[in-house]
């Protein structure tokens, strides 16, 4: 019972009805859920040590599949891409159109799918609507300079904490740039052009200066092809554990 605080009394704990077969069938319930309890522990923890080794693994091929080609040019984002910040409104419980939020990306750089916020869609935001594989980031925060990119059929806005990063697809494809953005060679750069005051801010100046190496494009694809692989190994609960 109770409101903002809640409790058990004694006298309702005391109506609690328990299941009570012979005490040698309780022993042996016992024992099968202690042996459940010791494997899922066990299991986990071999499934953590998988998923972190193949998470290095990517890193590693992440890193070295973006550098190794001997026609790769060096360019700053500036010099590839146009940047809009996003809409301000307040966040709805319903509506027309999902608001994408700082919170809403994930660790891995993919839409997060539980508590979803909404907007109306008007006139005034009809321009910040996110097609399928463009790019935002995060520019302020603990989160900054995460990456999403955006795969969704639902009409989404991404709100004003996020930059739409709108690439030159003639020079770099959105999703070398993504895979691009979770690498060591995008972090070691965004950690060092942040602005670190009370709130870290990595706004269009400091995003802009972040130097990235493109190989032309159709090897931009084969490296896409071998990274999507990986993080489909990594992050898959349905394809990528089993595998």
């Amino acid at each position: 019972s109770g409101v903002t605080r809640f409790n058990v009394s004694k006298k309702k704990m005391g109506k609690i009805k328990i299941p009570i077969p012979p005490i040698e069938v309780q022993e042996e319930i016992v024992r099968i859920l202690d042996t459940f309890t010791e494997l899922t522990a066990e299991l986990t923890a071999e499934l953590t040590a998988e998923l972190t080794a193949r998470k290095k693994q990517y890193n590693y091929f992440c890193d070295k599949l973006l550098t190794q080609s001997n026609r790769i040019a060096y360019k700053k984002v500036k010099d590839l891409a146009k940047f809009t910040y996003g809409f301000t409104d307040k966040a709805k419980d319903t509506g027309n159109v999902r608001y994408i939020r700082i919170t809403d990306i994930d660790e891995t750089g993919c839409l997060k799918h539980e508590d979803k916020k909404f907007l109306n869609l008007s006139e005034n935001n009809h321009s910040y609507l996110l097609k399928k594989g463009d790019l935002v980031m995060a520019r302020t925060g603990a989160t900054f300079g995460k990456t999403l990119y955006f795969e969704d059929d639902e009409p989404a806005i991404y709100a004003s904490f996020l930059i739409k990063i709108e690439l030159d697809n003639n020079k770099i494809l959105n999703r070398f740039y993504w895979h691009f953005s979770k690498s060591s060679l995008y972090w070691e750069q965004a950690n060092n052009l942040v602005s670190t005051g009370g709130q870290p801010q990595f706004n269009t100046g400091a995003i802009g200066q972040v130097v990235v190496p493109v190989p032309p494009l159709e090897e931009q694809e084969r490296i896409v092809a071998i990274l999507d692989r990986f993080d489909k190994l990594c992050n898959d609960i349905s394809e990528g554990l089993p595998a």
